[in-house]
């Protein structure tokens, strides 16, 4: 059975004032990402909708999957519509044997952030929150980035039950969601690879950024 892949671009975190990302520690992206209000959404999709910032561009979109591209970052996204709808939490146990382990949670928000270094010494970052997962493979100078971005992207997704109801009677979710647990941490091998293996680094270096993209 294939995999849905997300490929998430970056998206600007807007932090006010002189904030620069690259000087966050990761708790401190962490916070505030998920106590800012967010943006107003751009982008729509069956049961649910998101913000997409200047300069991040759509490669592929299959069902709650997406796989997007800013500067030469892929991203892989995979939205949980049944998980949303059914409600469902289970908890993230941190680790110790990784780069760094954090459970996420806000009000009625839940997640986890893992990063674990791959053996050409890059990093794998994997964010689930929101009812949705982020994979992403940088360089060690680019995880607050990914980080920031990440959360940002996954903090704005808003979900339509109305819309999901609907599909959910219309048994359109079960048969189109491929079977993909976001509350299990994968390993760098994962099908995020595979992603990047079909579609290659994403270069569009003359985009137009997000304004309040802070560097």
């Amino acid at each position: 059975m294939k995999k849905k892949f997300f490929l998430f671009l970056i998206l600007p975190f807007f932090l006010c004032g002189c904030t620069k990302i690259n000087n966050g520690s990761y708790d401190m992206l962490i916070a505030e990402a998920m106590n800012s209000n967010g943006k107003a959404v751009n982008t729509y999709r069956a049961g649910y909708k998101f913000y997409l910032p200047k300069g991040v561009k759509i490669i592929h979109h299959e069902g709650s999957n997406e796989i997007l591209g800013v500067e030469d970052d892929i991203y892989y996204l995979y939205v949980d519509r049944v998980s949303y709808f059914n409600r469902i939490k289970e908890k993230y146990e941190e680790k110790t044997d990784v780069y760094y382990s954090r459970a996420l949670e806000k009000d009625n928000l839940f997640g986890y952030l893992e990063i674990k270094i791959t053996e050409n010494n890059k990093y794998f970052v994997e964010i689930m929150y929101n009812y949705a997962k982020i994979e992403v493979i940088v360089e060690k100078e680019d995880i607050q980035k990914a980080i920031s971005y990440s959360m940002v992207l996954l903090s704005s997704i808003y979900y339509q039950d109305e819309v999901l109801t609907s599909l959910m009677g219309d048994d359109v979710l079960q048969a189109n969601e491929v079977e993909h647990n976001i509350f299990e941490s994968a390993d760098t091998e994962s099908g995020y690879l595979q992603i990047v293996e079909q579609y290659g680094q994403y270069e569009e270096k003359d985009e137009v950024m997000d304004p309040d993209f802070i560097r």
